[in-house]
């Protein structure tokens, strides 16, 4: 198995790989078409917003089909952006980025309600003296940066958060880890003033880590991750679940030798999905685990390639469905994958394109079946004369709906 990383695609910047769409300069609609929903006659299609060139954009959260927000990596600091039902416009003020960290600045996770919310922000190694990280914080139609709690154990290394949940604007939740081989999992909480850490099973598990947070209406608080076998040396899923006054350990099924959990989601209290990868380091298979409210089920996975595949990202919109994007381990190339309760369908939303375009998807949400969006970069590679073709890279916004953009 894979030594842990930072949760995955969550920090990647857009040039880090060729791989997702060839965005046009004007919108466009791909001919890829979703099943009809359920009770309409809906068939839903995905459309390709304008797409300058960018970085990619890293997260999308969305509180309602007209009110979308998306992250977006910029060569230089980031940039916040909103769907109003009509078009992608600027967010108001952006993230303020401080001097001499423009070229190092990374935007990752965020979650938003109707009022404000938080991302999860990366000055590439500038920690306070406690080896906390930075988040930024929009309330009132303002962003400022705050400093996320001391961790744990901070004489241990740096504290890395991975994931954000936002519940109101007096609470939140992160997760991560704090590095070196002695830390172990992180977990926060945002109680309106500060940022405080709070203890949970997994606070002194060498080597365990927390990839995602969800909170779920009805249904407490969930995170998902992975912990060490002390006895084996290999690393086994982990869940972990707040039931409105303290964590605990959620038993899993049996992943076999090895196992790691990335994704999260959840439509409701019943209707929980983790998923991640399982299987020897040269194979890993993707990983995939449903919660009906009474016991778990190991699920059919979407297949990997041939040398195997991990999930690295979910969106439940309804019981009985689920979108997931996927990653193949030896060739590097990403997919994005429909649930329809019976079976998994690879979905292009770019449409068929030239070999010339490589895309990379980052983030998939969604307000309901018919209205999804998925998030990342596109890269057009170009001759050059330095001796290697170049990327150019442009930001990908995909939008899976019945009505035209």
């Amino acid at each position: 198995m894979r030594t842990p990383r930072s949760p995955r695609m969550r920090w990647r910047r857009a040039t880090a790989a060729a791989g997702l769409t060839a965005l046009l300069s004007t919108a466009a609609t791909s001919a890829t078409q979703a099943p009809a929903t359920a009770g309409t006659d809906c068939v839903p299609t995905w459309t390709m917003l304008d797409a300058p060139a960018s970085e990619g954009v890293v997260d999308v959260d969305v509180i309602s089909r007209d009110n979308v927000r998306f992250s977006e990596q910029l060569e230089e600091g980031a940039r916040s952006l909103r769907w109003n039902g009509r078009s992608l416009v600027e967010n108001g003020p952006q993230i303020p980025v401080p001097p001499r960290t423009a070229s190092r600045f990374q935007v990752g996770a965020g979650s938003f309600g109707v009022t404000g919310g938080w991302s999860l922000v990366s000055l590439h190694g500038a920690f306070q003296p406690d080896g906390a990280g930075v988040l930024a914080r929009l309330d009132g139609g303002r962003w400022t940066l705050t400093t996320a709690g001391a961790s744990q154990s901070p004489e241990t290394g740096p504290s890395w958060l991975a994931d954000v949940a936002t519940v109101d604007s007096s609470q939140a939740w992160a997760v991560g880890r704090v590095e070196g081989p002695a830390g172990g999992a992180l977990i926060q909480r945002w109680d309106g003033t500060e940022w405080t850490t709070v203890d949970h099973p997994a606070a002194r598990r060498a080597s365990a880590n927390l990839s995602s947070v969800k909170a779920v209406p009805g249904g407490g608080v969930w995170a998902a991750g992975f912990q060490k076998n002390e006895q084996t040396g290999s690393y086994q899923p982990m869940v972990l679940r707040h039931d409105g006054t303290a964590w605990a350990d959620v038993a899993l099924p049996d992943p076999g030798a090895e196992g790691m959990l990335y994704a999260l989601d959840a439509s409701g209290p019943d209707d929980v999905w983790v998923a991640g990868i399982s299987g020897s380091q040269s194979s890993p298979r993707p990983l995939l685990l449903h919660w009906d409210g009474r016991s778990w089920t190991t699920m059919p996975a979407p297949e990997p390639g041939p040398y195997g595949g991990d999930i690295f990202k979910l969106y439940a919109p309804a019981p009985g469905q689920l979108w997931a994007l996927t990653n193949d381990t030896s060739t590097g190339v990403f997919h994005v994958r429909h649930w329809d309760g019976a079976a998994w369908q690879e979905v292009k939303p770019q449409g068929e394109q030239p070999e010339a375009f490589g895309f990379i998807f980052y983030d998939v949400d969604g307000s309901g079946p018919d209205d999804v969006w998925v998030t990342g970069t596109s890269n057009r590679t170009v001759p050059s004369d330095i001796g290697y073709p170049q990327l150019l890279p442009r930001r990908l916004i995909a939008h899976l709906s019945c009505g035209s953009e």
